[in-house]
């Protein structure tokens, strides 16, 4: 990843994410928000290029941040997949997906908000049911 240049997301992208796809609500503690935005930016500033745990940080931030009165987990996700499409790769190819994968992705995103996994464990999680850009549809991801 050091060949490129990463991209992040903003805060007010994250608001937009939110507001749009899963409640009409305001963060009750915006800055909680922000610091949860910042948190992988700062990472990667201090040399972690690893795209990953990049969006494991991202994830557990905002998880645990619990910057919005409900539906963290999910902002949480949302979030993640958007930073991983404006990098390349994404999680999913629906931004809801049903089945398998979205019970997948629900306890993974439970287990980041009781603190069993760490920034390692989402990381690892992560890269194992990525799909790159690159990928046509139905593809399995490259491992």
């Amino acid at each position: 990843m050091s060949a490129n240049c990463l991209r992040f997301l903003t805060t007010s992208q994250i608001r937009r994410l939110h507001h749009t796809h899963l409640a009409r609500a305001e963060p009750t503690q915006p800055t909680y928000l922000e610091s949860a935005v910042y948190s992988p930016q700062q990472h990667n500033n201090y040399g972690e290029e690893d795209l990953f745990r990049l969006a494991g940080v991202l994830a557990e931030k905002i998880t645990l941040n619990h910057a919005y009165q409900d539906r963290n987990k999910r902002t949480a996700l949302l979030a993640t997949d958007m930073f991983l499409r404006i990098n390349g790769s994404h999680l999913q190819k629906n931004l809801f997906p049903k089945g398998e994968l979205d019970k997948k992705l629900q306890s993974a995103h439970v287990a980041i908000a009781t603190k069993k996994w760490d920034v390692e464990e989402i990381a690892a999680f992560y890269k194992s049911i990525r799909v790159s850009d690159d990928q046509g549809a139905g593809e399995a991801p490259n491992r």
